[in-house]
């Protein structure tokens, strides 16, 4: 066989396979949106000859992936995504792992900042703004991850995701920071990544730290503090969620931090209300699947605790950490403290496509029990408080303080919820 005719049999079935991804991504959606209804208002099926053209039409694998994440961004909805192995930002943006360094991160006032510390880490500093990792200065990169995420309800949660990702790394590996504290005083730091406390796994998504992080705060250490950043590895994190509450049974109340938590398995948020809502037949809302309705019902545990719950969200907290936070909201079960979050509320899979990329789709929607729809819209907290520099630096975290305030400002403990 000649190398043209070779290579052309190699054209052929590599167009075949970019053609399959194609109708795999079109018919997902035709099949699997929870609204034939909302797709006759886009006009789903009189997108697909024109989009099918362009796909037969392109002239490599990237090139169709952009085609196929173009007509899924005509839906309008989050959770639509077409996912491949080509760099997506900038070089200047560092590609880290999927482990914490030790600290968190956030855009506060225009610069990278560390806003929150992971327990024992006393080598690094609230409020330190991060100038340099490994070597390579993050302020232009944070300018190319803002061109890439745009403005919008949901460009808070995919800014937060790139940051986070810049300062992490794997396992055992060692960066090096270089960081700005009061006055400018420069500070250069070294710290080896570790491995956390256990990976875990949901379908394509494998080898994730959960971080979470359990202790008292308030002047008394009397309130009792849980920080859940994914709501994944169910086996682990609810027996440490119990073993939580049930050490603050006697407490003047209870935090939830989701902040920076973009979610996960939404029925792990059931299992979390369970331990404060003692009333029978309620639920946090509904998801809504095609000719499908499931309850998020919620199984009042023994021994739960009473007192007063607050949580706190931010623009990163997305999905699960909707569903939690706004079903206890409707509830009138815990307040909600921080900034309004994502908006981006759907329940999603992943599937392979014929060409090797990975196809992320809505299912469902979801509605809470008072009736709002929170895709697009997030969960509007109860009060609505920030991160500033100055109280950064001067290690306060303005929403957990907030939080405490109104816990011991509540006279009266919830009954009979």
């Amino acid at each position: 066989m000649s190398k043209i005719v070779f290579g052309l049999l190699l054209a052929a079935a590599g167009l075949a396979q970019q053609m399959e991804s194609f109708e795999a991504v079109w018919t997902a959606v035709a099949d699997k949106h929870w609204s034939p209804e909302q797709l006759k208002q886009i006009g789903w099926n009189e997108l697909k000859e024109p989009y099918r053209r362009r796909v037969a039409a392109a002239g490599n694998q990237s090139e169709v992936r952009q085609i196929l994440r173009e007509m899924v961004g005509k839906i309008g909805k989050s959770h639509y995504a077409i996912s491949g192995l080509e760099m997506r930002v900038s070089p200047k943006v560092r590609q880290g792992g999927g482990n914490s360094p030790g600290f968190r991160v956030g855009l506060v006032e225009g610069k990278v900042v560390v806003t929150g510390l992971e327990p024992g880490v006393s080598d690094v500093r609230m409020g330190w703004e991060v100038v340099e990792v490994d070597g390579r200065a993050v302020a232009p990169a944070v300018v190319e991850i803002q061109k890439q995420v745009g403005e919008g309800l949901q460009s808070g949660l995919r800014l937060h995701q790139m940051l986070q990702v810049m300062v992490s790394g794997s396992p055992g590996e060692e960066l090096a920071f270089a960081f700005e504290g009061l006055g400018g005083v420069k500070h250069k730091v070294v710290r080896k990544v570790a491995a956390g406390n256990g990976s875990a796994g949901f379908g394509f998504v494998q080898g994730v730290n959960v971080g979470r992080e359990y202790r008292r705060v308030g002047a008394r250490r009397d309130i009792g503090y849980f920080r859940l950043d994914l709501f994944l590895d169910v086996v682990r994190v609810l027996p440490q969620f119990q073993k939580a509450v049930e050490d603050c049974r006697a407490c003047r109340g209870f935090i939830i931090d989701l902040r920076g938590n973009p979610g996960g398995l939404a029925v792990m948020a059931n299992a979390l209300a369970g331990w404060f809502v003692q009333k029978e037949d309620v639920k946090l809302g509904t998801m809504y699947q095609r000719g499908v309705e499931l309850k998020f019902v919620v199984i009042p545990r023994l021994g739960g605790f009473a007192g007063p719950l607050a949580i706190l969200v931010d623009e990163a907290s997305a999905s699960t950490s909707e569903i939690f936070a706004g079903g206890m909201q409707d509830l009138g079960r815990a307040r909600i403290l921080g900034e309004r979050t994502a908006g981006a509320a759907l329940p999603s899979v992943v599937e392979s496509l014929p060409n090797g990329d990975l196809f992320q789709f809505a299912v469902a929607n979801y509605v809470s029990e008072s009736g709002r729809e929170l895709e697009g819209k997030g969960v509007k907290p109860d009060q609505v408080v920030g991160h500033t520099l100055a109280a950064l630096r001067a290690g306060r975290d303005r929403p957990l303080e907030a939080a405490i305030s109104w816990i011991y400002a509540s006279a009266v403990r919830p009954a009979g919820r």
